[in-house]
């Protein structure tokens, strides 16, 4: 089992904001906890896609990447997740062929069809239905994967058109970058990851995952995709200390955390909350489903101790 970190993009007062502990983002909090996550052992650095969530400054997120490989020699980097809508689908592929080649081949592409439109609308997007919002977001990994591969491409879909675009130099890995599609729709979205994907990303509890695992499998059946050849990932928030009294003391800090009311962006998640062994049997049940990737992000960032204790306790169980 692989194991990302979040490095976040923003902070502060929001409903979106989950890390009680931290008022604001800079670069150097943000680089710090990246070298972090990889001297510790972590496989993956995953950063948030966003333009204005919480009350402070966000940082863009592909920037954000490419600054973070230079400050980083093994950890496989990934936006979770790109919001189409804000990119123009070639151009992204063309920013992501480049992070690629100056991480020397350490980037996945995340790609979701967004859902804050607040965010959008203030910066002047247009926000069509989700369906729209999906379609344009399968032609972009579409025109992406031929764009990376291709010497030139013509494309003609609904949402873009190209006309002998050249897009080199091409990413550094072969044949191309992973792409990893994140979203629990079973109409749509699982669809996408059946036919364009390479590994899916979701969150909440087991059989959650399991109804989810379950309705891909049977897309991939229909587009003759071999479904053990996705990877599951999985995206949870967590809390985790040496005994049960310093996580109700946090608990006490985050009520929310503890029980969430049914309109908290949180109530839909699984989170990750306990001392290591407590952790460690919660994820048994997300191994056991086949899950290859968690990826977490830490309620007490920038604070080094979740983060240590979790690498030094939890994942050499799954090692």
């Amino acid at each position: 089992m692989r194991f990302g970190v979040n490095v976040p993009t923003s902070a502060g007062a929001s409903e979106y904001s989950m890390l009680a502990f931290c008022d604001s983002i800079d670069w150097k909090k943000q680089r710090g906890y990246a070298r972090l996550a990889e001297s510790v052992g972590f496989d993956g650095v995953a950063v948030p896609d966003h333009l204005m969530t919480g009350d402070g400054a966000t940082t863009e997120c592909l920037s954000t990447l490419t600054a973070l490989a230079r400050e980083t020699e093994t950890v496989t980097l990934f936006p979770k997740t790109i919001n189409n809508e804000l990119r123009h689908g070639p151009l992204l592929a063309k920013a992501a062929a480049t992070i690629d080649n100056v991480s020397d081949g350490r980037f996945k592409l995340g790609m979701g069809a967004g859902w804050k439109e607040d965010e959008a609308l203030a910066f002047g997007y247009d926000w069509p239905d989700a369906p729209d919002r999906l379609r344009a977001m399968e032609e972009t990994i579409e025109l992406t994967k031929r764009l990376w591969t291709e010497d030139s491409v013509t494309y003609e879909g609904d949402y873009y058109e190209l006309r002998d675009a050249v897009s080199r130099p091409h990413p550094t890995q072969d044949p191309h970058p992973p792409v990893m599609v994140g979203g629990g729709g079973e109409e749509f979205t699982l669809r996408i990851v059946a036919k364009h994907a390479d590994e899916w990303n979701y969150w909440g509890p087991p059989e959650v995952i399991e109804q989810k695992l379950d309705v891909l499998a049977a897309h991939c059946e229909t587009y003759g995709t071999d479904f053990d050849e996705i990877d599951t990932s999985w995206f949870a928030r967590c809390i985790v200390r040496e005994t049960e009294e310093e996580v109700d003391a946090i608990l006490d800090e985050v009520p929310r955390f503890r029980d969430p009311d049914e309109d908290d962006p949180l109530s839909s998640f699984n989170n990750l909350i306990g001392t290591p062994e407590q952790v460690a049997e919660e994820l048994r049940a997300y191994e056991e489903l086949g899950v290859d990737e968690v990826v977490l992000e830490f309620v007490d960032f920038p604070e080094s101790t979740g983060i240590e204790l979790f690498a030094d306790r939890v994942m050499p169980e799954f090692r």
